[in-house]
């Protein structure tokens, strides 16, 4: 039987040790991200910031085995006593394992890879999925230990969210809004047949796909809280600003640029989540695409005003403005999939009995 009558409270704080481990692990990821972008002389796989995270990955295997033998009974097999959200963890734990002892073989038959192969090496790719099931741990226990279709984000939950909103702005930062130069670069025109367009539209394609996914990331998370939540989360715009721009700002080594855009756009979110505060509930029962269309429009206008302020806007104003436009379209069309149902549903919810 599992720990489905424990206190909320001790789970709760269970949970939140759990991702406070999990803060580890992130930092220790954008920490070795940083030396593979920034020391091209790396020829080891041992190094202080692997050890940065294969440490943070045993302190969580050591945690998770603890809470695991304070949930068993006496005479209870171990595997029965796995606490609700945490067999995930567990497997977790087992595949980061794999996934290690695979790198550390990649490495040395392979080299070290110094720039964006980092990113999307198999092992580092397995590493961050296994990543991904020990940070979701406290979204898993709260989805347990709330009522079918009542689920209450607890602290510990929505700090997940955050985290894996930050592991996911990691795998994207070669196309992150936050780290691409985009507006601020310069960009000229070139007629359609002139030798060079390619190679001169290249940055601004880049630019432009940077936006919607960093888009993408941000409100997928964003309606992920709030699909079983009455109102979203206080500041919850914020901190997932906060995990999607300053840790790849950090990454990449704060660069004047990307540090103005960052701030201009935490500023806006801490905007978004006074209005969304002060939000009638109905907007986000059945206006959510117009409330969803104006945070992204919201987040990169402030980042664009700051752009203009610390450095200048140089792409022309149809390609800025269609930026702001096709984010706002993307952050759009996410919230109304995220709330389609079939017509048959509405159908039967219109026609059910009242009493």
């Amino acid at each position: 039987m599992l720990d489905t009558a424990e206190n909320p409270v001790i789970n709760g704080r269970r949970d939140l040790v759990t991702e406070l481990l999990g803060v580890w692990l992130v930092l220790a990821v954008f920490l070795d991200g940083w030396a593979h972008l920034n020391l091209p002389s790396l020829e080891t796989f041992f190094t202080p910031w692997h050890a940065a995270l294969y440490s943070g990955m045993v302190a969580t295997a050591l945690w998770t085995a603890a809470v695991i033998w304070r949930n068993r009974k006496p005479g209870q097999p171990l595997s029965q006593a796995v606490p609700s959200g945490y067999r995930g963890t567990a497997v977790g734990l087992v595949l980061f394992a794999v996934a290690g002892g695979l790198d550390l073989l990649w490495h040395e038959l392979l080299g070290i890879e110094v720039t964006l192969d980092a990113l999307v090496s198999p092992t580092h790719l397995l590493l961050g999925f296994s990543l991904f099931l020990i940070l979701g741990t406290a979204v898993r226990s709260a989805r347990a230990a709330s009522r079918a279709g009542n689920l209450e984000w607890t602290p510990a939950a929505l700090f997940a969210v955050v985290l894996m909103t930050g592991l996911g702005a990691f795998f994207l930062i070669y196309c992150s809004a936050f780290v691409r130069p985009g507006p601020t670069a310069l960009f000229i025109p070139t007629p359609v047949g002139t030798p060079g367009r390619l190679q001169a539209e290249m940055p601004v394609v880049i630019g432009l796909t940077s936006y919607l996914l960093t888009t993408a990331l941000i409100i997928a998370a964003f309606l992920f809280t709030l699909s079983a939540a009455r109102r979203p989360a206080r500041g919850i715009i914020t901190m997932l600003v906060a995990a999607a721009a300053w840790l790849p700002v950090a990454m990449v080594g704060f660069r004047p640029i990307a540090v103005a855009g960052a701030a201009g756009a935490t500023a806006a979110a801490i905007l978004a989540d006074m209005l969304l505060a002060r939000l009638p509930k109905v907007w986000l029962d059945r206006r959510l695409p117009a409330v969803t269309a104006g945070i992204a429009a919201l987040l990169w206008t402030g980042q664009l005003v700051a752009f203009a302020v610390a450095d200048g806007i140089r792409w022309p104003v149809s390609l800025w403005l269609g930026a702001v436009v096709l984010s706002a379209a993307a952050a759009a069309g996410l919230a109304l999939l995220s709330s389609w149902a079939p017509p048959h549903v509405e159908l039967t919810k219109a026609h059910a009995p009242q009493g």
